[in-house]
């Protein structure tokens, strides 16, 4: 229960259908899927499996420049390449803390904002 499901129906279309398991009925034979509460038979359930709706990295990333892009960065635990002039420095790096001059990583490194070039690679879902 509360697990991502996808349910492929046995009807000519293979209709599938995906949400969140909210009850296993037995008694009545089928499943209630969340959100609208839809209501499968079992004998319509051709097979289920895990819905993966796991975030991924976006493959385009930008430059952060300016304070609020670093605060959103370390609240949001964005990844991040950390680059100085033709050198990757990190790679997938998390930003703890920032302040005028410096940021500090996850590892406890702090580096100059001037003397590095920060992207940022946002999150996105599977729709």
């Amino acid at each position: 229960m509360g697990r991502r499901i996808a349910v492929q129906q046995r009807d000519k279309d293979k209709t599938l259908t995906e949400g969140v398991l909210k009850s296993w009925d037995t008694v009545q034979e089928r499943m209630i899927l969340s959100p609208g509460e839809v209501s499968i038979p079992f004998h319509l359930v051709a097979k289920v499996e895990p819905s993966d709706h796991a975030p991924a990295l976006n493959g385009i990333g930008y430059i952060i420049q300016h304070s609020i892009q670093f605060d959103n960065a370390v609240y949001f635990r964005s990844s991040v390449m950390v680059w100085k002039g033709d050198t990757l420095t990190a790679y997938q790096e998390t930003l703890t803390a920032h302040d005028r001059d410096t940021v500090t990583l996850s590892n406890g490194l702090r580096l100059r904002k001037d003397e590095h070039c920060f992207v940022v690679r946002s999150l996105r879902g599977k729709a």
